[in-house]
């Protein structure tokens, strides 16, 4: 309970210290869609496509060489993040309206 607490005057106050972070909460719906169509395209062009290309191992584009390793990491936290502040979205609009 004094997490939650303390975590809504946090944002109470970013909110009234930057009240134009509010703006994009109306806008929640499509905010999610364009990144899960920009998750949609980082899939394509870091795991898809990695696999097709015809890359020799020390080349960059090689699913094999490091830098492409970081790549698909990078893309899977990106997309955990993205589940979690879904579901949590989501869940936190469906609990607030089921508690009123």
């Amino acid at each position: 309970m004094f997490v939650s607490l303390g975590l809504g005057s946090v944002i109470a106050s970013a909110i009234e210290a930057v009240p134009w972070l509010a703006v994009p909460s109306r806008y929640k719906g499509g905010v999610f869609a364009g990144v899960g169509v920009m998750l949609a395209f980082n899939y394509w062009f870091v795991i898809a496509r990695g696999r097709r290309l015809d890359c020799k191992p020390d080349e960059a584009c090689h699913p094999g060489h490091p830098a492409a390793r970081v790549n698909r990491v990078t893309f899977w936290v990106s997309v955990g993040i993205y589940g979690v502040a879904v579901v949590a979205t989501y869940a936190a609009l469906w609990w607030a309206s089921a508690q009123s």
